[in-house]
């Protein structure tokens, strides 16, 4: 509780009638009106008592201060003498713009009114108690839940780690084209992960970049429902944006998503992509790649074509701000598939002191044989 009593009137009056103000409130203070005025414009679970005239012995500038820092306590009571008619009247003409104003009293004053007085103080006194109770158990709480928090960023590092251990590259050769790829475990939220699908004539790539950890395994399981039957890529991108749109609807702040899927005819090696999203696609023969789902591209023989995950981008974007990623794949076309991965995500952690990338990051290479049978 904070008493307002520059002239020092307003306790000795309360202790003069037998009104201990240290029967309700052990933690009270006596501040000048220019103390009060300093404190920070902040809600507070304290209780006012003020000397009116404390108020009117002040400027206009002053007077306005007052009443911004007595809206954000949990309320007020003014006292001032009976025959002090212009304290009356001001706690009167403030009463409806100062919504904390929630008693007047003009000293001296009957027993009933020191009663009701008694009353008031003793609500607020049990009032501020319970919300004392509320902030320890808060207090508690907020402890034990960052402690939670600790030990499950510790498991995802574990889990993170291990999953980064035992999928370090993948390879896969499907009818004179291969596949390999190799992810690395991020420090953020959410994830990728990669996947190939493939049917007898065609091979679908399906990359989820996400910043839920909730949507990245709703996919999932999306995903393997789809592999099941024939697998179709507009059904299963209309399936995947249903359950995205579900779990970002319940969120204030929406996650981003990307769901790339890419298909690749293997007889004729034109790649498509099925898409919203615009994936980052450079060619070692032709640079980068402007692929939609009105154009496709025609793989050639012996040709390096290399698919980055946005992970991957905004990694080598943040560590690598000036260096072009095809100009680096130029200078280094002469290595196979599985070097030049290992040598792009050498470029990714080269000076983080971190075990772990900012974001996960996937790249994966297709090369096609230069001695397989495909439609010319």
């Amino acid at each position: 509780m904070i008493i307002l009593d520059e002239r020092n009137y307003l306790k000795p009056e309360l202790e003069s009638k037998g009104f201990s103000i240290f029967d309700f409130f052990e933690n009270h203070q006596v501040m000048d009106l220019k103390t009060f005025n300093a404190l920070e414009l902040k809600r507070r679970g304290e209780f006012l008592l003020v000397d009116t005239q404390t108020i009117l012995n002040q400027p206009p500038s002053a007077q306005e201060g007052f009443k911004a820092v007595m809206n954000t306590f949990l309320g007020a009571v003014f006292f001032h003498e009976q025959s002090n008619v212009k304290a009356h009247e001001w706690v009167q003409n403030e009463a409806a713009f100062l919504t904390k104003i929630i008693g007047e009293y003009s000293l001296p004053m009957p027993q009933l009114n020191w009663t009701m007085l008694s009353n008031q103080l003793q609500f607020f006194w049990n009032l501020l108690e319970d919300q004392r109770m509320l902030q320890k158990h808060m207090a508690q709480f907020s402890v034990e839940l960052d402690q939670v928090l600790q030990n499950a960023e510790v498991e995802m590092v574990k889990a993170k780690k291990i999953h980064e251990m035992l999928i370090p590259r993948r390879t896969d050769e499907i009818k004179g084209v291969s596949f390999t790829n190799k992810y690395a475990a991020g420090e953020g939220g959410g994830g990728e992960f990669y996947d190939l699908h493939q049917t007898p004539s065609k091979v679908f790539q399906i990359m989820v970049a996400s910043q839920s950890y909730l949507i990245s395994s709703a996919l999932l399981g999306i995903l393997g429902q789809h592999r099941e039957k024939d697998f179709n890529p507009a059904a299963f991108l209309n399936d995947a944006q249903a359950e995205i749109e579900t779990i970002n609807g319940a969120k204030k702040k929406k996650s981003e998503v990307e769901v790339t899927v890419l298909e690749l005819d293997l007889g004729t090696l034109e790649l498509k992509l099925h898409s919203a999203n615009k994936p980052e696609l450079h060619s070692q023969l032709n640079g980068r790649i402007e692929l939609d789902r009105d154009k496709a591209y025609k793989l050639s023989k012996g040709e390096k074509f290399i698919v980055f995950s946005p992970g991957f981008i905004f990694n080598w974007k943040e560590g690598h701000p000036n260096k072009n990623i095809h100009d680096f794949l130029k200078s280094h076309e002469k290595l196979n598939a599985s070097e030049t991965l290992s040598e792009l995500f050498f470029q990714l952690k080269e000076g983080k002191e971190s075990q772990f990338l900012t974001k996960d990051a996937t790249v994966v290479v297709m090369e096609v044989n230069r001695h397989g049978i495909h439609k010319v």
